[in-house]
């Protein structure tokens, strides 16, 4: 669930909407220029970074120099440290060498490609930018810019047929300046916002037990005015997509009685088709994991373990992804089982799964595996009263009050107890109530904290205090993680008795919650329930859904039966591959091997000397030949014996029995754990289908209150959303009953 203001979420509950937005932009990027590109020369500053330009990058570290009305004393810029041979600057990006000639300064870009076609530049000059510079190609074309006024430099115009990019800059923004370059992107931008957008459809899958991949797929539809996006105009737009360029979706609503719009991320997609008439253009977009094809077959048996959180590492790694989340808990479980020969993605989500995690990519586009389980945490305070239980905020359990002389907190309900004289003997099942009580001006002389101390450090995307019959005014929340701060977040308005917090808690295993206000004077901080995780204060009401829920019962299961598999070496070797060969001494070729192998030997015209293995795994041989002919080609190796047992998970008396295998789970303990995950999913068995009025906050995979007439505070797993926009928003829920513990 995105974080959104309180009008936003009231506005959107109301039988009368405001008005709704959208805004997606692309940039046609030609790819393949833009990941071979290099800046070449060596007239640059000793502190220029020019490696990285063709990045997502921000101008986000500047050393103060004296040049004409550059530097601020604002706090910032940096100090420019010495000339040195180690190279050690700040990541500052393209800075010239001299400052910027009359006679002009050139830049060259070789692009490193056959000569290709790209439409527009995008540059990222900073605050002292060019005036006035010209654009030569190696086709011989010249553009010149003249009076540019813009600090992210951008054109529309097509460099035709070139194999380089060079610039020329005569005049700066202020005299006696230097070049500096933030970013290149070699292609142009395009925005489009309502009056453009005919229709759209975002639609998000995340299975909660990790069965599938996840799946994001985008369409929108776009008025095709002047035939823009027509294939046989020469400056069509759609001539410069390509398959994996990068779309951002957003969706913006009205705050009632007021002007602003309030913009919420829809998701960052990869372009995968496109079509147009003449009238329209349809562009479908999709998730990362889609186009995660290529196989992964380095896994490898390891005797003494390897963390699940190494094995996810190393298939990013191996699919070329550097920017993702692997949650910590991770690096506490660990497998000896190789990663089976399956597609990258498929390896990740078999790893998602053995740890209880659920595999999906956030609206910024960065694939994650987070924990869809509570860890164990353990709950203490700086100080409660005798009938205090501070570790039963942990349990969702109804908890029972005593009534005190608090300023306006005992009431005449016959809901409070009378506390015995004796108050060690009180015996009732209460919460946390603070040893601390407030003065008169709702401050504590000692503020009450609760620790929050989990097994393993995570990250989380909010929490949950339910209150009793008196209210902080104040709190603050502070993370750790092994001992070094990680963040601190204040809340100080709009407290109520059930408190959800949208916040991004960044990885921590210590969380304190120091209260340091009351509403009322002379108070204790009482709190009845705390959670972790992704549950919100969202509720599906019947006025959310433009038609009847349908309701769907499945089919009763009555265990759940998890295979453990144990490796072991066996005695027999034998051949696992056989072929004629034809190789030329030097030549290096890898084969894949359908089972798990160990002690692989190889001959080549029935001598191993004539052939080495220079890599291997547990799915593959790499050798290198060393000798030239036709010949017979062997591998010769153990396969691995694999014993399972089973762990079992019992739910009904009747009905089918589900044996979930996953090759990595190789202990007991693991294949427990995951049967009882899987269990309580099973458990659940219904789903719930029906339209909305279209919430873009939602994402797949929350956990949110659904109206039920027979069930109330019914808990719910969005596993399937859907957001529709033709000018308004509308949509539809797919989403599962979560079991009731």
């Amino acid at each position: 669930m995105q974080k959104v203001s309180n009008e936003y979420k009231a506005s959107m509950k109301s039988s009368l909407r405001e008005r709704s937005y959208m805004m997606i932009s692309f940039g046609l990027v030609n790819q393949e220029a833009q990941a071979n590109a290099t800046v070449m020369g060596n007239n640059f500053a000793y502190y220029s970074k020019q490696t990285g330009l063709f990045g997502q990058r921000k101008e986000d570290t500047v050393y103060a120099t004296l040049e004409h009305d550059f530097t601020k004393v604002d706090g910032s810029m940096y100090f420019l440290p010495r000339e040195n041979t180690s190279g050690n600057y700040y990541d500052t990006g393209l800075i010239s060498k001299p400052l910027i000639p009359k006679s002009g300064y050139e830049l060259l870009i070789e692009l490193n490609v056959v000569a290709t076609d790209i439409k527009g530049l995008t540059i990222n000059f900073g605050e002292v930018y060019p005036t006035r510079f010209d654009i030569l190609t190696s086709s011989g074309q010249r553009i010149e810019i003249t009076d540019n006024d813009m600090s992210e430099f951008s054109t529309e115009q097509v460099l035709e047929n070139t194999t380089y990019i060079k610039f020329i800059f005569y005049e700066m923004k202020n005299p006696y300046s230097r070049l500096r370059i933030y970013s290149i992107q070699l292609g142009y931008g395009l925005v489009y916002y309502n009056e453009d957008i005919m229709d759209s459809k975002l639609d998000s899958y995340i299975s909660p037990i990790c069965e599938d991949i996840p799946q994001i797929d985008f369409m929108v539809k776009l008025q095709n005015y002047d035939q823009y996006f027509n294939v046989d105009n020469p400056n069509s737009a759609i001539n410069f997509l390509e398959t994996g360029q990068e779309m951002y979706v957003w969706y913006g609503y009205q705050l009632p009685n007021s002007d602003t719009i309030e913009w919420i991320r829809g998701a960052k997609l990869q372009c995968s088709a496109w079509e147009s008439d003449d009238y329209s253009a349809t562009i479908r977009c999709q998730d990362l994991f889609r186009n995660m094809d290529e196989e992964y077959y380095k896994g490898c048996y390891a005797p003494a373990g390897i963390t699940y959180y190494h094995a996810a590492e190393l298939v990013f790694q191996d699919a070329g992804i550097e920017e993702y989340y692997i949650d910590p808990y991770l690096k506490k479980s660990t497998t000896k089982n190789p990663i089976p020969r399956v597609k990258h993605k498929e390896a990740l989500q078999i790893i998602a799964n053995a740890c209880r995690c659920v595999l999906s990519q956030n609206r910024y586009g960065r694939p994650q595996i987070k924990s869809s389980f509570a860890p164990e945490y353990d709950i203490t305070c700086n100080g409660e009263t005798e009938y205090s239980h501070v570790r039963n905020i942990k349990s969702e359990t109804a908890k029972q009050e005593y009534a005190s002389f608090a300023h306006n907190y005992t009431t005449v309900n016959a809901e409070m107890y009378y506390l015995p004289e004796n108050q060690s003997k009180a015996d009732k099942y209460t919460g946390y109530i603070s040893l601390q009580q407030s003065n008169k001006d709702c401050l504590f002389e000692e503020n009450p904290i609760i620790y929050i101390t989990q097994e393993t450090a995570c990250m989380y995307y909010g929490l949950q205090l339910m209150f009793g019959s008196t209210l902080p005014d104040e709190i603050i929340f502070r993370t750790f993680n092994d001992g070094k701060k990680v963040d601190e977040y204040e809340v100080n308005s709009d407290i109520t008795k059930r408190l959800i917090v949208q916040h991004d808690f960044d990885d921590f295993d210590l969380m304190e919650i120091e209260f340091t206000k009351t509403k009322e004077p002379f108070n204790r901080i009482v709190v009845d329930y705390f959670s972790f995780g992704d549950i919100t204060d969202f509720t599906m009401e019947r006025q959310d859904m433009t038609s009847s829920p349908k309701s769907i019962k499945q089919e009763l299961v009555k265990a759940v039966r998890v295979p453990c598999y144990s490796y072991q070496k066996g005695t027999a070797e034998e051949t696992l591959i056989s072929e004629e060969t034809e190789a030329v001494k030097g030549d290096i070729q890898t084969y894949y091997l359908g089972d798990p192998t160990y002690g692989c030997r190889a001959t080549f015209n029935s001598s191993s000397s004539n052939v080495s293995i220079i890599e291997s795994g547990d799915y593959y041989v790499t050798v290198k030949f060393l000798i030239t002919g036709k010949y017979q080609f062997e591998i010769i190796g153990h396969r691995y014996n694999i014993v399972e047992q089973y762990a079992t998970k019992t739910l009904n008396s009747r009905g089918k029995t589900i044996t979930w295998k996953n090759p990595l789970v190789s202990d007991m303990e693991t294949a427990n754990h995951l049967a009882d995950w899987l269990g309580d999913y099973y458990n659940a068995g219904i789903e719930y289908e029906y339209n909305t009025r279209g919430n873009p906050e939602i994402d797949a995979n929350d956990i949110v209150y659904q109206e039920n007439a027979y069930r109330p505070g019914l808990k719910v797993n969005i596993y399937r959303h859907v957001v529709n926009f033709s000018q308004s928003l509308s949509g539809k829920v797919i989403a599962r009953r979560v079991s009731e513990k």
